[in-house]
């Protein structure tokens, strides 16, 4: 069925005046004004005036299985159902495991995300997690070259007392199989990096970028506004060509490193470029520990911090709405070498984000397919509608 978005303001990420959208087999098949769907087909229409329509959001960073396990084993956190994600305007997913590659495992991973894509979503996968010899077959070269979903390595932990504590040369063989592995499957072949709290912060990575031919691009280093020498360390490495990652939703941060106000800091500065992405760590752990490194408390991410952090930014620091949203469409869409995602582009995946006047998610249509309407899912993952349907009789 065609679907035709009539008279919203759109931004493709950038501003294209008042536009109407037509969906068509999945597919973004026009933009332009005063759309029409032919009589001979099957379609609906949908009047969006007062809306602003942005590309569907793309978060680089999602424990879709779950994560967490540092507490033991009733702190393992659940996987990401179908909903969590469409209700918070998420139409592309790369999932990737963390600190648990014991009962998380690779194989797990990659069946969990052609499930949500057999429900409606895109979604890619990062080989590894903490440790970093955690591959379906034994090394990351392979997994790029034979695995479709597979787009680099990831969360490799560095500075942190959870990581496999990775030597140089492993990393730097790490490294030289992403950049080959990424050039012989044509994907970008990124290196996913988890920063902990820790003294060295991203010292390792400098060294390989120092010391060999691995060049800058190729490492993509996340949770880089944990504390503040390390956003100072991020902003050095986005200011010599680095990739850079925001972790929306830490609300125990002192508020200069929540992602709206470093957003508001990176525009003032001229930093906010096409380099720097911010995503969730939805489904993840989030513990606490002591100065002794005694686990405090537990929580677990949401998906749905990913878009209030950027609309506070918007509304309440004047982070202008195009650069902002940027960092959640076609941003981390570029870096990442997702074909078809991240832009509202003609022959794109018609995946569009309805947002109210307030900039609340009102609807999300995936691959063409609405899943979110007037700010309720109705569209649900397999087992989900079966809960659904049982809360609704009992």
């Amino acid at each position: 069925m065609w679907s035709l978005l009539k008279n919203a303001k759109v931004f493709a990420p950038e501003p294209l005046g008042k536009q109407d959208i037509l969906l068509v087999e999945g597919k973004i098949a026009a933009i332009g004004q005063n759309l029409t769907i032919p009589s001979y087909v099957e379609g609906k229409v949908y009047d969006l005036t007062g809306y602003i329509c942005v590309p569907g959001f793309v978060d680089g960073h999602v424990h879709i299985c779950g994560g967490g396990g540092e507490g033991g084993p009733r702190t393992r956190t659940p996987e990401v159902q179908l909903s969590q994600l469409t209700r918070a305007g998420i139409t592309t997913v790369v999932g990737c495991l963390g600190t648990d590659t014991v009962s998380r495992s690779m194989e797990e991973l990659l069946v969990k995300a052609r499930g949500l894509e057999e429900e409606g979503l895109t979604c890619y996968l990062y080989s590894g997690g903490y440790q970093a010899d955690n591959m379906i077959f034994g090394n990351l070269r392979k997994d790029l070259v034979l695995i479709d979903k597979i787009i680099g390595a990831g969360e490799i932990a560095i500075s942190d007392h959870r990581s496999a504590q990775p030597q140089l040369a492993e990393l730097e063989r790490l490294a030289a199989d992403a950049r080959v592995g990424g050039m012989l499957s044509n994907k970008a072949g990124i290196i996913h990096i988890h920063l902990g709290e820790g003294k060295r912060g991203l010292s390792i990575i400098k060294n390989i970028i120092e010391k060999t031919e691995i060049p800058i691009t190729q490492f993509f280093p996340t949770h880089v506004n944990r504390k503040a020498s390390l956003l100072q360390e991020g902003i050095n490495f986005l200011q010599a060509g680095g990739m850079i990652d925001l972790t929306a939703g830490c609300d125990d941060f002192e508020p200069e490193l929540q992602v709206p106000f470093v957003l508001k800091y990176f525009y003032e500065q001229g930093l906010l470029n096409e380099r720097v992405t911010v995503t969730s760590d939805g489904n993840g752990s989030l513990p606490q520990y002591d100065e002794s490194g005694r686990l405090q408390r537990m929580g677990i991410g949401s998906v749905e911090v990913l878009w209030r952090d950027i609309r506070e930014a918007i509304l309440r620091f004047s982070v202008p709405f195009e650069l902002a949203c940027s960092t959640i469409t076609s941003n981390p869409a570029k870096i990442l070498q997702l074909k078809g995602k991240g832009r509202i582009v003609q022959g794109y995946d018609g995946d569009c984000v309805a947002l109210t006047e307030d900039l609340s998610i009102g609807y999300v249509w995936a691959k063409g397919k609405l899943m979110v309407q007037e700010r309720k899912p109705i569209v649900f993952g397999t087992y989900e509608s079966s809960l659904v349907n049982h809360l609704q009789t009992v």
